[in-house]
């Protein structure tokens, strides 16, 4: 790994209960639901408290994994939470009042319950079926010409349907992680040296062991739009980083980048959404493509490479890049299940005066859930 300037380096991960390395690589409505009953009784709580049970209207089985909002009567978020495996989420509310609940989860049609008062110090439970409309991503067109640029995609087009199912798992996975069992796992970190045309020369286990807590954080949104994703450090190393679920949510990432789909998918049974710096961008950046199941429109992976880290690395790599992969666990949980940086290599060839590319060097991790708690 020295090799003068062009040594590449691994930042650290920050961890809750998995010890860090060294050189590891830092990732950082439409329908209405048919209300059953609504009870209400005062309670000794300082807080008004909701406590929604989510049916399926077809087979009375719990809705498990939906993503739930709550807005207060101006129409604000204040807060989100996913259903277990009971189908239940339990909001504590910040003030008494009119209150609406946006219900989504992956591959359903969003819908929305409005207009539920929340007298003061109250317990509320609100029992609700929800109806099971799907629409396949593969039945919907493309309609958005030239990519969406600067904002969030919306409409009724397939880029901004791809993106209302991936953001349903990223946003799922930020809420999971703030769960401290959701994550007790073992986790597996490796390197692999590899060839130019990525083929493997060798392989090594950098940690293998257990840990509670979120294993990979990317760095700050802000520091990555404005820095860039590759960077020199003053003893000559590259760092490398790479976005997580926060990242590519974050106000930062939506401003800097485009969003479109191709006219026809590599994989039928995938949908993709490409993204792409906007016009304008100089600093090393990122571009890539989320992968969706067109039936469920559950997210598979996102991959990303680097793009201009020329002024940087002194050669072209064009594998340089990596992928971060989510898994929904039967809690309807998300985590971070797998994900991977690869580094170019290269060296100074005297008698042309020139940088040579030499291969790449990939550090990933694996985490697997070592059991399936309830949320």
């Amino acid at each position: 790994m020295s090799h003068g300037p062009n040594t590449q380096s691994v930042q650290p991960c920050a961890a809750t209960g998995v010890a860090g390395d060294a050189r590891r690589a830092q990732m950082r409505v439409r329908n209405l639901v048919t209300l059953l009953t609504i009870t209400a009784c005062a309670g000794a709580l300082n807080a008004q408290t909701v406590r929604l049970e989510l049916r399926d209207s077809a087979t009375n089985s719990a809705v498990v994994g939906a993503l739930v909002s709550a807005s207060d009567s101006l129409g604000r978020q204040r807060a989100d939470g996913l259903s277990n495996d009971r189908g239940m989420v339990t909001f504590r509310l910040p003030s008494a009042g009119l209150w609406s609940f946006g219900i989504r989860r992956i591959g359903i049609t969003p819908q929305k319950v409005a207009g539920i008062r929340v007298e003061s110090g109250a317990v509320v439970a609100l029992p609700l079926r929800m109806t099971s409309a799907r629409q396949t991503l593969s039945q919907v067109r493309v309609t958005a010409e030239g990519g969406i640029c600067g904002r969030a995609p919306e409409g009724e087009n397939r880029t901004a349907m791809l993106w209302e199912q991936i953001t349903l798992a990223l946003r799922a996975s930020t809420l999971s992680r703030a769960d401290s069992t959701a994550t007790l796992a073992r986790v597996q970190e490796r390197a692999r040296e590899l060839s130019p045309s990525l083929e493997e020369l060798s392989s090594q286990l950098l940690r293998d062991g257990n840990g509670v807590g979120r294993a990979f954080l990317a760095l700050d949104p802000d520091s990555l739009a404005s820095v860039g994703y590759v960077r020199k450090e003053l003893n000559g190393d590259f760092s490398f980083f790479a976005p997580d679920e926060m990242v590519l949510l974050s106000e930062a990432f939506l401003g800097t980048h485009c969003f479109d789909t191709p006219k026809r998918d590599a994989n039928p049974a995938l949908a993709e959404l490409q993204f792409r710096p906007v016009r304008g961008r100089s600093v090393p950046d990122v571009e890539g493509t989320a992968f969706v199941d067109a039936e469920s429109g559950e997210l598979q992976r996102i991959e990303f490479r680097y793009v201009f880290s020329r002024r940087l690395i002194p050669v072209s790599a064009p594998h340089a890049g990596g992928y971060v992969v989510l898994s929904r666990l039967q809690s309807g949980l998300w985590i971070v299940a797998d994900w991977a940086i690869r580094m170019p290599r290269f060296a100074f060839l005297p008698a042309r005066a020139e940088y040579r590319l030499t291969g790449y060097r990939e550090v990933g991790g694996t985490v697997t859930p070592l059991w399936n708690p309830r949320p």
